[in-house]
């Protein structure tokens, strides 16, 4: 039954990730770089957060813009474009908590493409 109703996610929309890929190899594809990259930034923004890295920060924050808007909500999409819009003029005291409260919804992000990866894994293509 899960399966005709559609998995639902609350910060991945799958339906963009159609205009990206124009098969389910390329699905996959998408969902496994996706994956790997998150999990990077992730981690690197954990260390620019501890070390008070305000250019990493702002690095981070412009890779995170340019690939996580095309598979996320409008909402956390809007949110991470405006946090790094902002972290030019912010001081890193300034930007840390904005960047703190963003963590949990791209954590959550990473565990909803993780799990939508593995879904696509099971259900591999057949030659039509």
């Amino acid at each position: 039954m899960a399966d005709i109703i559609g998995v639902m996610y609350i910060f991945l929309d799958t339906a963009r990730a159609d205009d990206f890929a124009t098969g389910h190899d390329q699905m996959l594809n998408l969902a496994d770089t996706f994956v790997s990259s998150l999990q990077n930034d992730l981690q690197s923004l954990q260390t620019a957060l501890s070390e008070s890295d305000s250019a990493t920060l702002q690095k981070l924050l412009h890779t995170l813009k340019g690939y996580v808007t095309f598979l996320c909500n409008d909402g956390l999409a809007k949110e991470l474009v405006d946090i790094e819009a902002s972290a030019r003029q912010l001081t890193v005291e300034q930007l840390k908590p904005l960047v703190m409260g963003l963590l949990p919804s791209l954590s959550n992000m990473h565990r909803e493409v993780t799990e939508w990866r593995e879904h696509l894994s099971q259900h591999t293509s057949r030659p039509a």
